[in-house]
Order: C-alpha cells, then sequence, then structure tokens
C-alpha cells in the first residue's frame, strides 16, 4: 500500500553546487505567488483561511504518522501495531519533508531547515530555486483546492481496503501534479516543476558504491514512490483527455478498487477492458499467515504492482522483463517480521496469476536466470551474496526451482533460501530470510499453497 505522501525527495548525492538558502521570507514570497497562479490558471478561488505555517521536522511528522494511521490499519489490523508503522513513517518522513498540506488540519506546512539541509546535501541546487519553491507550493496548494472540492477526509475515510488506497492516493498526488504541471508552465516555472518531478524517487547515482543489491532494494522503492505521482498524473490526463474535469471528479467520488487501475487508465474508463482474474489467491496467503501468527509475527498483506514487478527484474533484458510484467494477471503478496526484533528477519511469499501456462512457466525460468544474473552481481558490496545453490523441484504434480544462497550485510552473515513452484496460470513464490526452514519442507509449504488457490467460480459456487 502506498501511503499518503508528502512532498520530499529521495537521494544522498554529494553536493556540487551551493543552493539558495531557502528563508522565510523567499517561502512566503512563493506562496503568494503560487497561491495567485493555482487562482489564476486553473480559474478557481482558494480557501482564504489556508495560511502558511513554519514548523519543526517533528510537528510535520506527526502530521504525516496521524493522517496515514487510517490507511496503516487497513492492512495492519492490531492497533499498537499500526500506531507502531505509523510513528516510524512520521520520524522517516519529518527528515525529508519540505512542505505539505495537512488536510486533517488544514494546515499549509512549510519545514525550512529540512529544506535547506536537504539541498546542502543534494547534487541539485535548483530544489532552493524561485521556480522550484513556487511548483512544490503549487502542488501542495492544489492538494487545497481538492480538500475543499472534495474532502479528502471523507474519501480516506471511506476507502475499505489497501488496494483501495493505493488507488486513492495515486489520484490524489496524480491531480497535483497534473494541475501542477498546467499552472507552472503557464507561469514559466517550468524549470522548477521538472526539478521537483525528477527527484521524486531518483535513485542517487553514488549509491552504486554500496552494490548491486542495495540498488535493488532502492529500485523497487523508486517505484513505490513515483507510482503515486507519476502514474497518478498519467492515469488523471488521460481521463481528462476522455471526459475533463467530470471524469477527474469522478475518480475522486467513486476511485479505482486498486492500483493496477492506475496504470490502465482504460480499464477504468471501460471495466469490459480488463482481462479476466480466473483465481482466488487469498486462500494461499491464509496459510502463509497460520505459519506466522500475528501474536509473533508483524504482517502485512498487499497486491503487488507491475511497476514493483518490472523494478525486481531489472537485470533481466528489458523485453523479456516486459513480457513477463505485461502476461501477469493478478500478484498478492503476504510478509512478515518479527514483531520484536523487525530487522531480524523476513518471510514472504507471493502468490501469481499469469494469462497463460506458457507464461507462469517463463516467468519460473526467468526467476532461475535471475538467481544466476544476481550471484555474480552481488558478489560485492554492503549487501552480498557469498555462496548460491540451485536446484530443481522432483515432484509430479508441479514444477519450480529452489536457490539457497549464504549472504553478508556488513559483518553479519545469514542465510536466503527462495522457492518457486508453479502449476498452470498460477505460481507460488516464498522467500526465508533469516528464518531456516529444511529444504523438503520448504518446498512442500509453498506446494500447500498452491494447493489452497481455488478457480474463483468453486469459491463461488462455495459461498
Amino acid at each position: 500500500m502506498r501511503v499518503l505522501a508528502p512532498l520530499f525527495f529521495v537521494s544522498l548525492l554529494t553536493p556540487s553546487l551551493a543552493a539558495q538558502e531557502v528563508t522565510e521570507e523567499r517561502v512566503r514570497a512563493a506562496f503568494a505567488d503560487a497561491r495567485a497562479g493555482v487562482e489564476s490558471v486553473l480559474g478557481v478561488k482558494l480557501d482564504a483561511t489556508i495560511e502558511l505555517k513554519l514548523v519543526e521536522a517533528k510537528e510535520a511528522g506527526q502530521r504525516v504518522a496521524d493522517e496515514n494511521l487510517p490507511m496503516l490499519r487497513l492492512r495492519q489490523p492490531d492497533e499498537d501495531k499500526a500506531r507502531a508503522e505509523a510513528d516510524r513513517l512520521g520520524d522517516a518522513y519529518a527528515q525529508m519533508l519540505f512542505a505539505k498540506y495537512a488536510w486533517s488540519t488544514h494546515e499549509f506546512l512549510v519545514i525550512t531547515k529540512s529544506w535547506n539541509n536537504q539541498a546542502k546535501l543534494l547534487a541539485r541546487p535548483e530544489l532552493g530555486s524561485d521556480h522550484t519553491l513556487r511548483a512544490v507550493m503549487v502542488h501542495e496548494l492544489v492538494h487545497a483546492l481538492d480538500d475543499g472540492a472534495y474532502d479528502l477526509g471523507a474519501i480516506l475515510a471511506r476507502t475499505a481496503s489497501a488496494d483501495t488506497a493505493t488507488a486513492v492516493n495515486a489520484i490524489i498526488e496524480g491531480h497535483a501534479q497534473f494541475a501542477a504541471r498546467r499552472v507552472c508552465t503557464e507561469r514559466g516555472w517550468s524549470d522548477g516543476f521538472d526539478t521537483l518531478t525528477n527527484a521524486i524517487g531518483a535513485i542517487p547515482e553514488s549509491t552504486a558504491k554500496s552494490g548491486e543489491a542495495m540498488l535493488l532494494l532502492l529500485r523497487v522503492q523508486s517505484a513505490q514512490m513515483t507510482f503515486a505521482y507519476h502514474d497518478g498524473e498519467r492515469f488523471v490526463a488521460a481521463l481528462d483527455a476522455a471526459g475533463g474535469r467530470d471524469a477527474i471528479a469522478r475518480a475522486f467520488r467513486e476511485p479505482p478498487l486498486d492500483g493496477e487501475t492506475i496504470m490502465h487508465p482504460e480499464w477504468y474508463l471501460d471495466p469490459t477492458k480488463r482481462p479476466a482474474v480466473l483465481y482466488e489467491l487469498e486462500p494461499a496467503l491464509d496459510l502463509f499467515a497460520q505459519r506466522f501468527p500475528a501474536d509473533v509475527w508483524t504482517t502485512q498483506r498487499l497486491t503487488l504492482q507491475s511497476a514493483q514487478i518490472a523494478a525486481s527484474l531489472t537485470l533481466l533484458p528489458e523485453e523479456r522483463a516486459k513480457r513477463i510484467v505485461d502476461s501477469i494477471r493478478a500478484a498478492r503478496m503476504m510478509s512478515a517480521q518479527p514483531t520484536k526484533s523487525l530487522n531480524s528477519k523476513l518471510v514472504a511469499m507471493v502468490v501469481l496469476e499469469f494469462d497463460t501456462d506458457a507464461s507462469a512457466r517463463a516467468y519460473v525460468d526467468a526467476v532461475a536466470d535471475l538467481g544466476k544474473i544476481k550471484d555474480e552481481k552481488m558478489k560485492t558490496g554492503a549487501v552480498r551474496i557469498t555462496s548460491s545453490t540451485s536446484s530443481t523441484v522432483e515432484r509430479p504434480d508441479v514444477y519450480g526451482g529452489v536457490q539457497e544462497k549464504k549472504m553478508k550485510s556488513g559483518f553479519t552473515a545469514f542465510d536466503v533460501a527462495s522457492v518457486d513452484v508453479g502449476r498452470g496460470k498460477l505460481v507460488v513464490e516464498t522467500v526465508f530470510s533469516g528464518e531456516t526452514l529444511e529444504r523438503d519442507a520448504h518446498v512442500a509449504f509453498a506446494v500447500d499453497a498452491l494447493n489452497a488457490v481455488r478457480p474463483i467460480a468453486a469459491v463461488a459456487e462455495k459461498r
């Protein structure tokens, strides 16, 4: 699930040029210009009570935590765990947050200290330019405009699932980008808007020194971050082209039920164009949940977006990766970490449905090839593979493979074992990192999960 993301930038580059200091005077001037630009270009009137408030990072982080708690509860029903996750999220964002329209308090928050600190760390001195300041203000003011028009709090309160929350977030951020692009273009601030947009989810070149394992993690994180902004904007632009303001307003009132629809606006405009899903995948995840009970483990279920899957396949040839992603019809994931020591272990299960039997087998073959590529690419780095073995699953009812790797993170050694098993259009993939399970038992667990999946027709008939 994508949280409601305030505007921030991901980078750890070494500074090369001095950034212009972001001061209260400059912020207030940018806010006034951005407000006038939004009202003039979009032909609207912003709420006069929206005031600029300069705050410390901690206060802004608390707003992030408070506003995201209801969405986090959708994927984490345990209240204490949901609150802990919200607090961690708020603390993380507090270090990177520049500006945020807080829909819960109707405040426009700016953190000048964080803005300046980040600008000094980035090889992007233009982040402190007048045009970038205005682009950021415009983006956040569009959130305020949408809040007044649609009541973002009410929309989020009606959100019944983590998948729908992902789609809602993409509409909110995508529309802010769509409208901000128009305002910035007409006001001559396009360079600032481009600086803003290009920085969202950017992977710093310097992280290459940390090794391929770290790059892989950052690619997936970048896909998560850019989804709401980049793919969300494309979704909104498609609705605008098809039906103008009315189509966009409908998306706020009746958002898609899942994030994957954001990647395919034609599905939203004409649901008959969406390929049918034939299987109910949740029973496999239910089996996973039984093995990792909530009183010991912190778990979450989510739908994997195609962009995330594509990011995980980056080391494969581009065309091969694209064929795989395009063939996926559904992808559900459940992960678990020990509540008392979140970073000590990670286990996960992914259940996938493909368009054809051949596509499912192609995915399993690709995973095996990808494992060999990783063995070579990840020999060095902060997180590295020190040894690896692979074998095929020898069972008459399924096909698949097992990969067992010994790894190190710094000086800490740990084992990672993964199993992929397939039958027909279905594949189950399990990963155990730091959690040991004998090979045959691991394979049996994955096969049991595969057996738990049922055709949707059979599930409906049973009910």
